[in-house]
């Protein structure tokens, strides 16, 4: 079936009449197991493009990874504080029908003790926890305990956020 997705303000969980739109496909292959080859005989699952990061927020398998805008003070060495509690995860974002910011959000993805922050937010709403919506998944982090400064956190985070059409460009 062709690829949808629901309109960016959409609230979770998903009204029965949300808007839906349709996903742009050209240059996607037809095949959902095209890439990668190497992992199953016929190839292996797609996965969502890192390029335009920036735009996709919420983030992980679930959608469950979303911080708002404002909800996190960052300082010049990439340390950062928790300054608005009620802006993490999905009760503080798409539930309200505000956007996630990419920035916070990336960085919930990458650093385990904001995850966990987001984590316990969405599971304070039992329509998230009914729809399995909280945000835990990967355990690969890029935080102090995994070897990694804020410093080196946020340059990943600003790279990532700069991915575009044209990669050469850096």
């Amino acid at each position: 079936m062709p690829p949808k997705l629901y309109s960016f303000n959409t609230t979770v969980p998903i009204p029965d009449h949300a808007e839906v739109l349709d996903l742009p496909t050209d240059g996607i292959s037809d095949s959902p197991t095209t890439l990668p080859k190497g992992i199953l005989p016929n190839g292996g699952y797609k996965t969502t493009s890192l390029r335009g990061l920036s735009f996709s927020a919420p983030y992980l398998h679930d959608g469950g990874v979303a911080v708002r805008a404002g909800s996190l003070r960052v300082d010049s060495d990439g340390r950062f504080t928790v300054v608005d509690p009620s802006g993490l995860g999905l009760t503080g974002t798409l539930s309200q029908a505000l956007t996630a910011d990419a920035a916070s959000s990336l960085r919930a993805l990458v650093d385990r003790k904001l995850r966990a922050l987001v984590v316990k937010a969405n599971q304070a709403n039992p329509a998230l926890v009914r729809s399995n919506l909280d945000g835990t998944g990967h355990d690969f982090y890029v935080d102090r305990q995994a070897g990694f400064d804020s410093r080196q956190q946020t340059d990943l985070i600003n790279f990532l956020l700069a991915l575009d059409e044209d990669p050469g460009s850096f």
